[in-house]
């Protein structure tokens, strides 16, 4: 029996052959190697900019991205934004997965092949691709029965509406190569829409706006913020005009003139004290404005939540965060896996990608329910030491339908 030209003999070491052909180091064929890689350039950006780049973007005969993931590039340098992003990629990264078999029993061995660093790159990346869309990951290669070498082929180099890898950037729509087809299929991992330009082309007007209004803030401080100094000397004597302009920029930071002794300046402003307030409101209603947009709600990053909406408010992010977890695990179904079968690194039929949405319940909510349970069931005294760190004993029952004196006691006295 040959398998990869290998012969074999018994079955013994065929399984042997088997598992040392799927270990041997793989090198992958890469879509990556073919383009020409150049830096997005880092210029001002403003919203007229960014309704251009989505004209581009969205063109049917020739789209072209790289103008909208230059202003990507400019607004995910947003605190907030940036914070927003990072949520979500936190929540999805630190949950927990399992795979199982078809009778729904988990394959702890088939588990541990995504427990690696190339995973982890993936859920990153996947995360990422709802807010630039569309996302191409390279695979080095195969390496001890795991994908190695993971990295985003540059989205300025990808068409995904035709399915090309171009060369250079700024090339035509149909320059390049079809990652869509063999041998590159075999070590690309496709994530998103083709179409799908990402929950950034929402947010950078928001960002864009938030700059500007940065900007007018930090020209009203200079302005207003400090006293400015007004020195009077006869300009037109050149010694005495150098000797006064030395004398106040020698003084401190703020604003300074130099005027002629008839000259006036005079500086028109408002007479509230609260003229802050229109630059500060403006942001914090931007900046709420993008956690509604990514998260749904604004709860859970306003410092001015009110208690009695916040569990609504964390409701909403997690319905979020388990609608993102969802699609992926739909994407591991239809692409990954298929992808590992391929290759040889998953053996085992019928595999499922499970997410562990064990829900952690309040431990306020978790003691009432105990002690509600505690008036028909007994419930080991192991458990409530561990659960609530309360230290109690198990004791005799009377008879089946009885409860644990003492944890009763201890729960009425609390």
């Amino acid at each position: 029996m040959k398998i990869f030209g290998i012969e074999f003999g018994n079955k013994t070491e065929e399984i042997e052959q088997i598992e040392n052909v799927i270990k041997r180091p793989r090198e992958a064929v890469k879509v990556k190697s073919r383009i020409m890689e150049r830096e997005l350039s880092r210029s001002s950006q403003n919203v007229a900019k960014w309704r251009q780049a989505t004209i581009t973007a969205e063109s049917k005969l020739n789209p072209q991205r790289v103008p909208l993931l230059e202003i990507y590039k400019d607004v995910i340098l947003d605190a907030h934004l940036s914070s927003l992003i990072q949520t979500i990629k936190l929540k999805v990264t630190s949950g927990e997965f399992y795979l199982c078999n078809e009778d729904g029993s988990e394959n702890e061995e088939m588990s541990d092949l995504l427990n690696a660093s190339w995973f982890t790159f993936y859920l990153e990346q996947f995360v990422d691709s709802l807010f630039f869309g569309h996302s191409l990951i390279q695979i080095g290669g195969i390496e001890n029965g795991q994908f190695v070498e993971c990295e985003l082929v540059p989205r300025e180099h990808v068409v995904p509406e035709f399915g090309i890898v171009k060369t250079n950037a700024w090339s035509h729509a149909n320059d390049g190569v079809n990652f869509r087809q063999l041998p590159y299929t075999d070590y690309l991992i496709e994530i998103g829409d083709k179409n799908d330009l990402g929950i950034l082309l929402k947010a950078s007007p928001l960002v864009l706006w938030k700059k500007g209004i940065f900007g007018a803030w930090s020209q009203f401080s200079e302005l207003f913020g400090m006293p400015v100094r007004v020195g009077k000397t006869d300009i037109l004597n050149p010694d005495n005009k150098k000797n006064m302009e030395n004398m106040l920029a020698n003084m401190g930071q703020s604003s300074y003139a130099v005027l002629n002794t008839d000259d006036m300046l005079e500086f028109v402003e408002r007479t509230q004290s609260d003229t802050y307030q229109v630059f500060d409101t403006f942001i914090e209603r931007l900046n709420s404005e993008m956690s509604k947009l990514i998260l749904g709600q604004t709860g859970t990053t306003d410092e001015k939540s009110f208690v009695g909406s916040a569990q609504v408010h964390s409701d909403i992010l997690a319905t979020y965060i388990t609608a993102i977890k969802s699609k992926i695990e739909n994407h591991v179904k239809r692409v990954v896996f298929p992808l590992m079968y391929r290759h040889g690194l998953i053996t085992a039929p019928g595999l499922r990608f499970k997410w562990d949405n064990d829900e952690e319940v309040d431990i306020t909510k978790k003691f009432e329910f105990t002690k509600e349970l505690l008036k028909s069931y007994t419930i080991p005294a192991e458990w409530i030491n561990e659960t609530f760190n309360i230290p109690v004993e198990d004791m005799a029952l009377t008879d089946k339908n009885s409860v644990i004196p003492s944890v009763n006691n201890l729960y009425d006295g609390l």
